[in-house]
Parts: structure tokens; sequence; C-alpha cells
């Protein structure tokens, strides 16, 4: 038997599983996995339970094109008949299936390969019984855009017809294998629903255990048969993962929103057996990997505007260098800057552009038309939104700002280039902790600093910060290394000349994906925003006015103090460690379920033990006392609860034998980091910031399920979400850590390698180098191009109405003709203005709630100068009456 799949390197986990499951079903068979990217480097071909093929060897007739026109979903539907093709060619080869690399097999597929043989093509319709009218997702119509049969599967019998089948098809995959519902287009799928008519002895196959997915589980009946799975009674013979992530395992899909994993027990059982899987093959890992077709041999990036437009070229025989090389990647950029068509206005809409514009419907509403002056002002729109959009920039014409009218430049002071940090530089607590290797960081590569310790308690900022002069902060960049709710008591305390004509940034540590709307004005203090990891970015940018950036927080523990265990006050023989402080919200630490994962895993005196190092617990007396009732009747579970230096707790996290935390919620994870670094294994949430550094190879991670994070856990919201981690599955960890210490070894070895690479000093300070000698690039650039307006001006928090007025400018700009100056403001007010997503909406929700008495005031002053205003002022007017009935309709809604 020979199955066959298709993916980009990043998708190697899910391909792992499916050979693995494959050969426990089929031993003798052959699965093949075609690699679209170059894996060299990345996958080692023999230590793998498959065929690995890579698209050079399948007889594509052009890769480097096609690999330029598609993006990677596109590519890697295109070469499927020419997969199907190389392997039905093969001597002794008389069938193959395809299945996507998110299927799991389960029971025997020797029914597919009999009707393959007897019929030449097997396909599986989306659905066989009609899905509920109920307004969720998938719908009916959403299945007439993808197409009648899910190619995820197919099967073909060497024959005369699949030879056919497999021409007609590569013949149309070569040049419109195309993601584009609007125009009807989807990939591979919707060529195929053409084929039964074309061949009509095509088999459909319509057994509901076979490829049973998101889209057809409202229909079927899918429930537990001992280890495996039965669908309406019969054997699940394949399950198939579309759109599961297994960082939300409660999710079945990204794509849907009608079935519920929480209220299906056999759903919740092989969505986390598929989890697990996924895990232990590395997905962690692997999902980071770069896409290989994802830049030119210039190092711009192929979004999909460039790539249709490249497309759209070489079918109409107007390009044909490969973008891979030098030359051919030069010529390219040459041609997207071209004007597009015959519009060759004074500042015209290059192909990009126009691209940009009929691939975005969002930007079509904001821009219905995009000619002459209009053309003008959408290319500086995506210019200066460019960072947010996605958009690659230097792909856009040079467009012209509008005049603008002489102005004094503004006083300014003189500033050398540096960094002026700011924190909480003498506390114990993990954001002083940040603070400090931040600055250490700059102060190993060499850039010149300068500090300000600021205390953590907000009644005694305004005293230590009180007297600062302009000696104190010499330098043009701000790194403030304070969270969102003290920002404004220390931007308070540091004063407005602390900001002036320097561009200020916040480092923050968040937790949970819903950031508190109270803490929304933090922003008006800064020009940009640094969190260390991907999950704080996740939470931060669909909201934030300013950009958002991930950056290296080191974690460089200093040499841990030489103390035995009795010194440290740690029992001997196996000891798992955690250390949490009660400040940081207990519900999240979640030390309660440490225990529960403990006690699941060893009776009493079985021999390892468990240490809860905390500090704080006599301001949380509950928790606290609930705590101790949890392990009183263990007395292998060890309570130390009393301060100890910094060093002490070097020496503890150094000297554990694994290093335990079952979190709901991290913003980082430093003492995961720090156990790490010291090469102790770790066993960890499989969620949030800590993914950023640990993974299936180098930590022990446990799956989760999402929960509502409920009212007992301030400042979090009520309504919010966070993990809710698996404690039979930390039990088994905490087991095989304990009974088999050369994989621990392993995972310690590996751990402190990998965070000793990836967050020493030197990585964190080239990172921070390079984003503010961008920041300096272009502010000397907007100096250059605008002369006359004094790009760094003196800093002044926005007020409600000064908030209400440009969110009100931003709602009708985009329509005008070319009137008014949104090009007379700097980049960074462009993006402010501008902000095209659901962050604009969410700000004026906001905004107009804070500003209503601002609002009522302005319409009396209005009506009582109502005999001397202008023109200017009746549109004003107008533009406050499209917010009011903007109110109302959101009221009603």
């Amino acid at each position: 038997m020979n199955i066959c799949t298709i993916i980009a390197r990043n998708y190697l986990a899910q391909a792992r599983v499916l050979a693995h499951s494959f050969k426990q079903v089929h031993p003798d068979g052959n699965c093949t996995v075609l690699v679209i990217d170059d894996p060299a480097g990345y996958i080692d071909p023999t230590a793998e339970r498959f065929e690995l093929v890579t698209i050079h060897d399948i007889g594509l007739p052009d890769v480097e094109r096609m690999a330029a026109s598609y993006d990677v979903m596109e590519l890697s539907t295109a070469v499927k008949p020419w997969l199907l093709r190389h392997l039905l060619q093969r001597p002794g080869v008389d069938s193959v299936m395809y299945l996507d690399p998110d299927i799991k097999i389960f029971d025997s597929l020797r029914e597919i390969e009999e009707r393959a043989l007897e019929h030449n093509v097997v396909l599986t319709p989306h659905f066989t019984d009609p899905l509920p009218r109920d307004n969720r997702k998938p719908s009916e119509e959403d299945i007439l855009v993808a197409g009648t049969y899910n190619l995820g599967f197919i099967a073909l019998g060497a024959s005369k017809t699949a030879e056919e089948l497999l021409d007609w098809w590569s013949e149309r995959l070569e040049q419109h294998c195309i993601n584009d519902p609007e125009r009807g287009w989807f990939v591979d799928q919707r060529w195929i629903d053409l084929a039964p008519g074309l061949w009509p002895g095509i088999d459909v196959l319509r057994d509901t255990s076979f490829n049973i997915a998101y889209w057809n589980l409202a229909t079927r009946q899918l429930e537990i048969d001992g280890d495996g799975y039965r669908v309406d009674g019969a054997p699940l013979h394949f399950f198939h993962f579309s759109g599961f992530d297994p960082r939300h395992p409660e999710q079945l899909s990204k794509h849907q929103d009608r079935v519920e994993i929480s209220r299906d027990p056999a759903l919740a059982r092989i969505c986390a057996e598929y989890t697990e899987n996924l895990l232990r093959n590395g997905f962690e890992e692997t999902r980071r990997w770069p896409y290989g077709w994802n830049e030119m041999a210039n190092g711009a990036r192929l979004d999909a505007a460039a790539r249709r437009v490249h497309r759209d070229a070489v079918e109409a025989g107007e390009f044909s260098d490969s973008v891979f090389t030098e030359n051919g990647a030069k010529r390219f950029v040459a041609f997207l800057r071209e004007p597009a068509g015959s519009d060759r206005t004074e500042v015209p809409v290059n192909r990009y552009a126009r691209a940009v514009w009929d691939a975005r419907p969002d930007f079509r509403r904001i821009f219905p038309d995009i000619h002459g002056e209009n053309g003008a002002e959408f290319v500086r729109w995506l210019d200066a939104t460019a960072y947010d959009t996605g958009i690659v920039a230097e792909f856009l014409p040079h467009a012209p700002r509008h005049p603008s009218p002489p102005r004094e430049p503004a006083p300014r002071v003189h500033v050398e280039p540096g960094i002026n940090v700011v924190g909480y530089l003498s506390s114990s607590r993990g954001v002083g902790e940040a603070a400090r290797q931040m600055l250490a960081a700059l102060e190993d590569g060499g850039v010149p600093t300068a500090t300000i310790n600021t205390p953590a308690a907000p009644d005694e900022i305004p005293k230590a910060l009180e007297g600062l002069r302009n000696a104190d902060y010499p330098y043009d960049t701000n790194l403030i290394c304070v969270n969102a709710d003290m920002l404004p008591a220390v931007a308070a305390g540091l004063g407005s000349r602390f900001f002036d004509f320097r561009h200020s940034v916040g480092l923050w540590f968040w937790e949970v994906t819903s950031f508190p709307e109270q803490w929304q004005p933090s922003f008006d203090h800064l020009d940009e925003v640094w969190v260390a990891s991907e999950h704080i970015s996740e939470a931060l940018r669909p909201l934030s006015p300013v950009p958002v950036r991930t950056v290296r927080v080191p974690v460089t523990p200093a040499e841990p103090k030489r103390l035995s265990r009795a010194e440290m006050g740690l029992p001997k023989g196996f000891c798992f460690l955690f250390v949490f402080d009660y400040r940081s919200v207990f519900k999240r630490k979640n030390p309660l379920g440490i225990v529960e994962a403990f006690r699941q895993a060893f009776p009493p005196g079985t021999g390892p033990s468990l240490v809860l190092k905390s500090v704080c617990s006599d301001e949380f007396p509950d928790q606290r006392e609930a705590l101790a009732a949890a392990v009183a009747d263990r007395p292998d579970i060890h309570l130390i609860e009393e301060k100890v230096p910094v060093e002490v707790k070097d020496a503890m996290i150094a000297s554990c034998d694994c290093y335990v935390s079952l979190h709901r919620s991290e913003g980082l994870g430093l003492t995961m980091a720090e156990a790490m670094y010291f090469g102790r294994p770790v066993i960890a949430t499989a969620y949030s910031g800590n993914l950023d550094f640990m993974t299936g190879d180098n930590s022990c991670l446990v799956p989760y399920k999402t929960i509502e994070i409920g009212d007992d856990a301030p400042p979090y919201p009520a309504h919010g979400e966070w993990a809710e981690p698996d404690l039979e599955y930390a039990a088994r960890m905490m087991q095989k850590v304990y009974e088999d210490p050369d994989l621990a070894a392993k995972l310690g070895r590996r751990g402190a390698a990998d965070i000793r690479r990836t967050h020493s000093l030197a990585a964190s300070c080239e990172l921070i180098e390079a984003r503010v000698a961008e920041v300096r690039r272009e502010r000397l650039i907007e100096r250059l191009l605008h002369p006359s307006v004094a790009p760094e001006r003196p800093y002044a928090p926005p007020s409600g109405r000064d908030d209400l007025e440009r969110l009100l400018e931003i709602g009708v700009a985009p329509h005008l003709s070319g009137t008014g100056g949104a090009g007379d403001f700097s980049k960074r007010a462009y993006r402010r203005l501008l902000r095209p997503y659901a962050a604009y909406q969410q700000r004026v929700n906001a905004t107009t709630t804070q500003s209503l008495d601002e609002l009522r005031a302005m319409l009396i002053e209005a009506l009582e100068m109502e005999a001397k205003v202008d023109a200017k002022l009746a549109a004003t007017n107008q533009q406050l009456r499209k917010l009011a009935e903007e109110v109302s309709r959101d009221r009603e809604s």
C-alpha cells in the first residue's frame, strides 16, 4: 500500500504523526512525504519513518516560477498531481492515495485501495447529510465556495483514467491553483468538482467513517471504542484535523464554530491524543521553521500581492526571470514599482499597490477610488501603515507629501545616541530582573546607557524621581521597563521633559489574551511597546495604537552560590521544585495543580519530594492556608516561604532535579528559563510565553484545555481565558523524568544549549541595537522629507477630546478627494490616525464613553458660536453627527 502527503518543512510534526499512524496500521506500507521547500539542515530523512522527496524530484515544469507565484498553501496543493503521477509511474505501484498531513489513521485503508483499483479514482464529499441551517460555520454556502469534494484525500489506481485526470488537473494547477474565493477559486478543490462529469466512473466514497472532520461532525456520531473510536457504529478509519492547533486544543478548528469539544467526550479525547502526538513529534520547534520560498534572492518578502503580480506577469509573458536569483529579484522589484496599467499620474499607483488594493476588500472600503490624487493618498497611507498591515513598503512608489505651511521649529534639547533605562532596578520582582537583564545586555554590547531606578510602590515614585535633570537622561531613546498599570504613575514622576525629543519604548509583560481596557491610556506615553514573547504580542497588537515588537529578554543568571542542600533547606534525594510570588496571582501560578499532579504521580514515601518556594505568603493568608491544607498529609511536599537573596534562589533552582510549572498563563516564564539555563529538566504547561523558548525537544510540555479565568483572579478579566493543564499527563511526566535519568539529563543539556544561545546578552543586544538603529533612520528620513515639520516634538499625552477628534478624522479622511493633509502628519501620527483594523472600532467605543462630557461641551460651544463659524465648522458638525449615529448604532447592537 502506498500513501503520500505534501508539507512545507514547518509541518513536519503533522507528517510524522500521519506516517506513524499509517505504519501502525499498515507496517509493510510505504509513506512518501513531499517537502516543497528545502529540507536540508532541518529534516534528516534517515531518521524519519517515511520516504522524503523534494519538489525538484517530481517533474515540475518550472519549480521557481510556481514557488514565486503561489503562497505556501497554493503551492502545496498545486503540486499534488505531479506527486501522484511520480509515484504511479514507479515499477510495481498499482495504486496510491494522497492524505493531508493533518490526518491521523486509526484503521485499515484496504477498502480504499480496492476501490481505487476497481474505479481508478476515489473521492470523498465534504458531507453526506444536509448541514443544520443555524448560521454557524461551516455552512453549506461555505462548502459551495470550497468545493464538493475534500481534497485532503484522493486515491488513484494505475489506469488510463488516472493518467488523463492527472494530465488535465496538472495543466490547470500549473497557473490556476489560486486561493481567491471572491473570484470563485479555491486552490485544487474546485477543479475536481468537474472531474466526475468528465470521467463518469469516479467512485464517491460515502462511508462516514472515512475523512471525518469539522465540516461533517455535526452529522456524524463519534464514539469511544476501547482504545479506538467508532463513527456511526463503524470503526473510524481516519480523522482529518484540518485547522486544529495544539496550542488551542479546546478548539477543533479555526475554520468552524459549530462543534464544541467540551461537549463531546470522544472528540475531547481524540483531540487531546492528537495534541500529545504533535507535541511529542516536535511541533513547537518545527512550527517556527521559516518557509523556504518566502523571500526573493535579495531578501525582499514575497507577500500575496507581489505573488499575484508575478503570476499575472508570467501568464501575460511580461516577466520570465527567477526571483530567486539576484538579477531576477532586482528586475522584479523594479517591475513591481512600475505604474499600474496606463495610469501615469503625477504620483502613480504602481503594480504592487494596485495588487494590494485588488486583494484587500477592507482597503477598498477605506479607499473606494485610487485614481489621481486619491491614489497618491492611498500610497501614502500604505507606506505609513506598512508595519501594522503587513505591506512590503519597499515595493511602493515614492509618494511626495502634501506641502505643509511653514512653522517654527519646536525648541529642543541636545540628545546623544544611547538608551535611558528606567525600571525597578533594585527590586527582586520579575519585572525588575527583566530590567536588569536588558541593562546588562546593553552594557555588554557597549551601548551608552543611563539608568533611573524607580520604586515599585506608587506612593514612593514622586519623591524618588523628584529633581531629575536632563543630564540624568542624556540619550535619544527611552526604555521604560514598567508595566502598563504602573506606567502613568512613573511617567508623571519622570515629567514631560523626559519624553521630549526622544523615542520612548515600554517593556511590558502581560499574561493573558485579554488586555484591561482601563490600561489603554498607557499606550499614549510611548512610541512603541516591546514584549518578551509572542504570546504577549498577540494580546496587545490588535488594540495597540503604536507598534508592538517581540524582543529577547536575556536569561543570564549569575553563577549560583555554592551551598549544600541543607543550607538551602532542600531535602535530600530527587527533588521537584517550583518558585513563585503570591503577588503574581496565586491562581495563575497554580501551585495547587503541581501538588495534585505530584500526589497522582507518587504515593507517600515512594522516593522523590516536591518543594514549593514562595514569597509574600503573609499578604495572602487565605491562599496560603489553602496550599498548606493541600500538603498537610504529605511530609514529602515542602513549603519554603522565607525570603532569600537572589543568589540563594538561583542556587535552589540550579540544585533541583526537575523544575515544574503548571501555570495557567505566563508572559515569559523567567524561572523556567533560568532552570533551563542551569541545565535542569523542566515540566511545564504548553501554553503562553514559555513556548518562545520551550519545545518538545528541550522540555516536557503538558497539554491543556482553555477555561474562563473567573472573577477570583484580579487584575485579569473574569471573562478572559487561560490554560487548565492536564494534571494526569503532568503526573506521568513527573514519573518519567524521575525514572529515566538519561532522559532528564538529555533534556537538561538541550534546554541549556537552547536558552544560552537564544537568550544570551549578545543575542538580545543585537536585536535591540538593530531596532534602535532602524528608528534613528526613520527619524532622519522624516526630517529630510519634512524639513518644515518637527517630527521630534515635545511630549504631550493626548486628552480625551484630542483622541476623539483623531478618531473622527480617521472615519472620514480616507474618503475625501485628496483635500486636507493626512500626509501632513509624521509616520507615527499616520499609524495612530489611520489604523484600519478592529482596534479602531474598540478605540472609538472606549474613547466615546470617556469623552461624553467633553462632547457635550463641544456641542454647546458650537451652538453658541453658530453665527460666527465658517464652512469648516459646518464640516466639523457633520462629522459629529456621523459619530452620534455610530454611537447610537453601537448601543442598539
